[in-house]
């Protein structure tokens, strides 16, 4: 990865400045929406600078470099994702309500800022070691406690008879059908003829992601269909 350099002057940052949380919060939005639309390689810090509406030398008073300030956006991605979806899991008592939040929690993150499903698809996209090592320390930390959590649920529903029993994949496949509508919007609209991100289509979306799930788990008490496979047995 490349580094774009810049000389920086004491001076040029106020204390104030430094100290206001909602300039890095600027800083971050910022740059996640150029790396996610330009990748790490286009992305620009003058150009997230100028979103941001900060001075470059506060930029780098905070992140110190191109690479530095692209792991806090990651980072602060994967914590935001873990602690919603966790929060909802908890707020919960039966299996159905926590599945029910839980997507609702995934979309609403999701479908409020596009752009971090792009930037983490980017991210895997590049596989080289240090990626990875950033990938999978990432996954460690905030994804894998969220999908055992997730995991447990299932297991709690169908113990309770709310649920049929799924294999764990099933929890990987409630993130790709919450997350392919948006990585995919522009090959969506160019299919529809439509704008899919608007708000009343997000709204449709929402609904239609949580039917589609729930119609996968519950147990409606009218047996599971079998697979051609086991018709043919």
């Amino acid at each position: 990865m490349g580094t774009e350099s810049v000389v920086l002057h004491s001076a040029s940052v106020t204390r104030a400045e430094a100290g206001e949380p909602d300039r890095r919060d600027a800083i971050l939005d910022a740059a996640m929406k150029e790396f996610a639309e330009q990748g790490f390689a286009g992305a620009r810090t003058k150009a997230i600078a100028r979103k941001a509406d900060v001075n470059i030398a506060l930029m780098y008073y905070h992140y110190q470099s191109k690479e530095k300030l692209y792991a806090a956006v990651l980072e602060r991605v994967f914590v935001e994702w873990a602690r919603r979806l966790s929060q909802a899991l908890q707020d919960h008592a039966t299996a159905t309500e926590k599945l029910v939040a839980y997507v609702e929690a995934y979309f609403d993150f999701v479908a409020e800022a596009p752009e971090r499903p792009r930037l983490v698809q980017q991210e895997m996209m590049q596989l080289g070691c240090s990626e990875m090592e950033r990938l999978n320390r990432l996954a460690k930390t905030h994804v894998r406690p969220t999908y055992r959590a997730l995991l447990d649920v299932l297991r709690q529903g169908h113990r309770s008879g709310e649920f049929r029993e799924v294999s764990p994949d099933f929890a990987h496949s409630i993130g790709a059908i919450i997350v392919t509508y948006f990585t995919s919007s522009t090959f969506v609209e160019a299919v529809t003829g439509h704008n899919p991100l608007t708000p009343h289509r997000i709204a449709q979306r929402r609904k239609s992601v949580l039917d589609t799930i729930l119609a996968s788990v519950l147990d409606r008490g009218a047996g599971r269909i079998r697979t051609r496979k086991e018709k043919h047995a």
